[in-house]
């Protein structure tokens, strides 16, 4: 079963420090769900709404596929998983921000 995540904004750290940190959060009226890694790290962390609801992951077991206006993430194998319990993500977005979401997920996973 996925979580399904209707984004309003997104949210990026500095292009120009992807190589170091990368960023992406997806905004709504309500709730926040932000993905992290830094360059020098082989993980990812997962965050919704709180720090305390969190989720931790190699970046190799995260899977990710686009669709027109939505992103669907799997985490495998969550090193940390603290008041999350789905492992499955849909978030859905605007296509204006198809080509710029792409390219920072890539950044993120180290692709």
């Amino acid at each position: 079963m996925y979580m399904i995540f209707e984004s309003q904004q997104i949210v990026y750290s500095l292009e120009d420090n992807w190589d170091e940190l990368v960023s992406i959060t997806f905004v709504n009226a309500e709730n926040y769900l932000s993905l992290s890694s830094l360059a020098y790290e082989d993980e990812i962390g997962i965050e919704i709404n709180d720090q305390t609801n969190c989720i931790s992951a190699l970046k190799s077991g995260f899977k990710y596929e686009f669709a027109e206006t939505s992103i669907h993430f799997t985490i495998e194998n969550p090193i940390i998983q603290n008041n999350v319990p789905d492992l499955k993500f849909v978030v859905n977005f605007s296509t204006k921000d198809a080509d710029k979401l792409k390219s920072a997920v890539n950044a993120l996973v180290g692709k």
